[in-house]
């Protein structure tokens, strides 16, 4: 069975998959990968063997799959790469779902390699002489938003000599060259939990993975308010969406306006041109924060459709890959 776990992580590598997707229902195994081009199906040969295999792998409670699960693990892979993974399954009384993911597989990659346009490439360097505030990066999943903070994050702590945390779940690069904290649920080391304690460690710069909830909005607006340069992420489909979700977690304009210095919205698509990705970058900063944050329509700002437009016309990307992200307007 190891083999054909191995053949399926090589095929999700070959396809650059960032999950794998598994549905069990009626006895029957439907798998799937998530691509930069949706979920493409493939034939799993002991599709119901190899599943079982991946949940007695992650250290699963099989006895009590009606309560959603997770874990990790790692495997050796050719006696020379190491790698990592999250699996997540939820069960019903009618099927089980499972998403596992590879947490270490991807590049790395520099400033100048997230974007050739050379006025953000400046504005991502001038964050990282940053001394305090608070940059929300927001997209969907699979949109860049780990490789673009550990871009950044790379880039602090190599130039600038200061001390770098951050608190992840899961933690999906490896770095040596800072302090990487991963939440664990089960020994009730928690986002909040993982902040105190971070804290307490005198950070310079602080990476919080995920704002998933009220607390940790609080927790992270408290740690941007102390003094300390926050790096954060938000699931939210344009910049301005995620000054809203931040709001719905409970944090006002006011404390936003004391503490929010940028907010990212991104896409990653296939590159026409290349056999590259190519991520799209809405950078919400300035006057037209301000704009935003007092109830002002922002002038002389482009939304993130309206970058991805641009990247349509100039050939980079194809209408079919970016269509859902226009019509979302």
């Amino acid at each position: 069975m190891k083999e054909l776990f191995y053949d399926l992580i090589l095929l999700a590598q070959k396809e650059k998959a960032s999950d794998i997707h598994f549905m069990i229902k009626d006895d029957v195994c439907i798998c799937s990968l998530r691509t930069l081009k949706g979920f493409k199906k493939i034939d799993l040969e002991q599709g119901m063997q190899l599943f079982q295999y991946i949940k007695y792998r992650a250290n699963l409670d099989l006895g009590n799959l009606m309560t959603p699960q997770s874990g990790t693990f790692d495997l050796l892979f050719n006696e020379k790469i190491h790698l990592y993974f999250r699996f997540s399954l939820i069960a019903t009384l009618q099927s089980q779902t499972g998403v596992l993911r590879i947490l270490n597989n991807h590049a790395q990659f520099q400033i100048k390699d997230l974007t050739k346009d050379k006025k953000q490439q400046e504005l991502f360097l001038q964050w990282c002489h940053m001394r305090t505030g608070l940059i929300c990066f927001s997209g969907p999943t699979n949109s860049g938003k780990t490789t673009t903070l550990n871009a950044l994050l790379s880039e602090i702590s190599r130039n600038e000599q200061l001390k770098v945390i951050t608190l992840e779940d899961p933690i999906e690069i490896l770095n040596p060259a800072f302090l990487q904290l991963q939440v664990n649920e089960k020994l009730n080391f928690t986002y909040e939990e993982g902040i105190r304690q971070l804290l307490r460690h005198d950070p310079d710069v602080i990476m919080i993975g995920e704002i998933r909830d009220a607390v940790t909005a609080a927790m992270t607006f408290r740690c941007a308010l102390s003094g300390h340069l926050v790096f954060t992420t938000i699931h939210a489909k344009s910049a301005q969406e995620a000054i809203k979700r931040l709001e719905e977690f409970g944090l006002d304009k006011r404390e936003l306006t004391d503490t929010l210095t940028v907010v990212v919205n991104q896409r990653l698509y296939p590159n026409k041109k290349r056999k590259e990705r190519i991520c799209i970058y809405e950078i919400l900063h300035g006057k037209a924060l301000c704009d935003v944050l007092a109830g002002r329509k922002p002038t002389n700002h482009e939304t993130i459709q309206m970058r991805i437009q641009k990247a349509v016309d100039a050939n980079e990307i194809s209408l079919d890959d970016a269509r859902y992200d226009l019509l979302d307007q």
